[in-house]
């Protein structure tokens, strides 16, 4: 869980962009619904792939 506080903490401004983003598409056409699953898939890749369990980040 620390993986995703650390990712939340440094990031969380694109996902109020994406979430905002699709909120506004979703009015427009409902496919857009479709972003929402989308990105907290991505989001919980993200968490999993460059954090460790202890929320630091592993780096290149």
């Amino acid at each position: 869980m620390l993986r995703y506080k650390a990712l939340i903490k440094e990031t969380w401004w694109l996902w109020a962009l994406f979430l905002v983003g699709g909120s506004v598409m979703t009015w427009l056409s409902l496919v857009f619904l479709l972003t929402f699953p989308i990105c907290i898939i991505v989001f919980l890749w993200f968490g999993f792939v460059r954090y460790d369990e202890e929320g630091n980040f592993r780096g290149t």
